[in-house]
């Protein structure tokens, strides 16, 4: 194992009044609550392993980055490690306000027991890869953007090579360019067999980097496992919670009429989505399409460098169920695209299967691993189909045989 929690507990007391804790003290009398952050953790991340964390906020998943990393101590249970660990807390952790970014980086350095030319070179490296210019380095972190210190923070974290990595929604923070650099060098650590601990919101990058996951609720382990199944189980859970928010059609959602069209181009994003359309025996875009009809989607891009991508979609209903995604990062033989310019994605459906609802579709352009996300365009395009052939009822048309009536 690289990392093992043994029954971790976490428990916090809350006082109603800051002079109860003085109270306390004096008539030894408790007068606070006690709040369970953590409660019967159990489980281990096995060497080389890239293990997800996900869970809705105050679940408790930060806290126990923040255990294994060793910066704060379990009320209960036990934590082994086994290698250098480097850890991506919250911003700024680890990081005094006052000092300049380079005398940072090298207590940092000094933290982890570097002297001399491995000093030298930690500072190097880290200055390298924060791509920080030598004047910001020069001031006070507390007058950089939260997307500087991140800068600052993941290269310093990642500078040692460390054998266990913990990160904590770290790639949401500052630029494409800067994330897509940060998700390349964890990536490139877990390549080496460097174990990662990896907590995130976005589902997709997980489904994408983990071998396996954890999805924490109220404290406590609601599922281990296979990262897909735990995925699941934490989406499913969510769609209950969100029943009541649901609504038959968003406000994002275009004129059903009308090609869905992308804002100008802007110079942040290095592929752009241009134009979505579908297209049918019926016309382009129409309003309505018959179950079993073929389909054709089309999704222009603009690329502004010559980077290669991927495009995805995603075929969703009203209430944001994903009833069928791909991307063209999962046509094995093709390379990705790549090229300035226009781009053309055409994908024909034959026989759509889909039964009489209410549809959108998502677009995605995604960078050449396919997990970072360059550009979106979201619950566009609605369309309503209707199974006027058949009587059965559902999402989808299955193929079935009746084989005994009786």
């Amino acid at each position: 194992m690289a990392i093992a929690f043994k029954n971790i507990e976490k428990h916090y007391a809350v006082y109603a009044r800051p002079q109860d804790r003085l109270w306390e003290w004096v008539t030894g009398r408790q007068r606070h609550r006690v709040h369970v952050a953590l409660a019967g953790i159990d489980f281990e991340v096995r060497p080389g392993e890239t293990f997800g964390l996900i869970g809705e906020n105050g679940a408790g998943k930060s806290t126990l980055l923040k255990i294994a990393a060793g910066t704060i101590r379990p009320t209960r249970g036990e934590v082994m490690r086994q290698g250098r660990v480097a850890a991506l807390l919250e911003l700024g952790a680890g990081f005094h306000p006052e000092e300049s970014g380079q005398d940072n980086i090298r207590f940092m350095a000094a933290l982890h027991g570097l002297e001399g030319e491995a000093l030298e070179d930690f500072a190097a490296r880290a200055t390298e890869f924060s791509e920080l210019s030598a004047e910001t380095l020069q001031r006070p972190v507390k007058t950089y953007s939260s997307g500087m210190f991140m800068r600052l923070a993941f290269a310093a974290a990642t500078a040692i090579e460390p054998e266990v990595l913990i990160v904590d929604e770290a790639l949401s923070v500052g630029d494409l360019h800067f994330q897509k650099k940060s998700l390349n060098r964890i990536l490139e650590l877990r390549g080496r067999g460097a174990t990662v601990l990896f907590c995130s919101h976005n589902l997709y990058q997980v489904r994408s980097l983990c071998q396996r996951a954890a999805w924490i609720h109220g404290g406590r382990i609601e599922a281990i496992g296979h990262t897909e199944d735990v995925v699941t189980a934490y989406e499913a859970h969510e769609r209950r919670r969100y029943a009541h928010l649901r609504t038959d059609a968003p406000d994002a959602a275009v004129a059903p009429t009308q090609t869905a069209a992308a804002p100008p181009a802007h110079a942040s994003v290095p592929v752009k989505i241009m134009r979505v359309g579908i297209e049918t025996a019926d016309g382009i875009n129409p309003a309505q399409v018959d179950s079993f009809q073929d389909l054709t989607l089309e999704i222009e891009v603009e690329s502004y460098g010559d980077a290669p991508f991927h495009v995805g979609f995603a075929i969703v209903r009203p209430d944001k169920d994903n009833v069928f995604g791909s991307s063209t990062q999962f046509l094995g033989s093709r390379p990705p695209m790549r090229g300035v310019g226009q781009h053309r994605v055409r994908v024909r459906f034959p026989r759509l299967p889909l039964l009489s609802g209410e549809y959108l579709w998502s677009v995605y352009t995604l960078d050449d691993s396919g997990l970072q996300v360059l550009d979106m365009a979201e619950l566009i395009q609605p369309f309503t189909v209707l199974n006027q052939k058949h009587r059965e009822f559902g999402l989808v048309w299955l193929e079935h045989e009746w084989l005994q009536v009786q």
